[in-house]
């Protein structure tokens, strides 16, 4: 019999920010809407988003593996509530970091069409991954993640 105790998210979230990226590159390849005429400021800006998102990233996974817990909500068991580092500020800290890559590359490549599908992309990552979770951390652990969750915002 397969493990249940886990969120449901059955698609790797990073999936969700990547695949709506490359759909609007392809779109942008045939219907190039630029942000700007290509100024060295948004190339700067997105380049200071991505390191931004990178960074925020790379601390929120710092914390789950320091709580021994998965970075992947995809079929796998949840061991703790990390409330450490970056999670003291937002419950989804890997969401917004790969929500500061997506604008950041958006900018890098220069193209309203990923920006236009950031929107949609959101909506699907809070409805079909974030409730999940935070159904799931809820019926796991209780009234722990639910004084966590009074505590701390969902996003910024």
């Amino acid at each position: 019999m397969k493990n249940r105790d886990h969120a449901g998210v059955f698609i790797p979230p990073p999936l969700l920010f990547v695949v709506p990226l490359a759909v609007a590159a392809m779109v942008h390849s045939r219907r190039p809407w630029p942000i700007a005429d290509g100024t060295s400021l948004i190339l700067t800006l997105g380049s200071f988003i991505i390191a931004t998102g990178i960074a925020i990233g790379l601390t929120s996974v710092y914390s789950f593996r320091k709580a021994k817990t998965t970075v992947l909500p995809a079929g796998r068991t949840t061991t703790a509530i990390v409330e450490n580092g970056p999670y003291r500020f937002t419950r989804n800290p890997m969401y917004v970091a790969m929500s500061c890559a997506y604008v950041g590359l958006a900018l890098l490549l220069n193209n309203v069409w990923a920006l236009l599908l950031l929107p949609f992309v959101l909506v699907v990552v809070d409805v079909f991954v974030i409730r999940r979770e935070e159904r799931y951390l809820t019926a796991k652990f209780g009234e722990p993640y639910r004084e966590y969750c009074a505590r701390v915002r969902r996003w910024f």
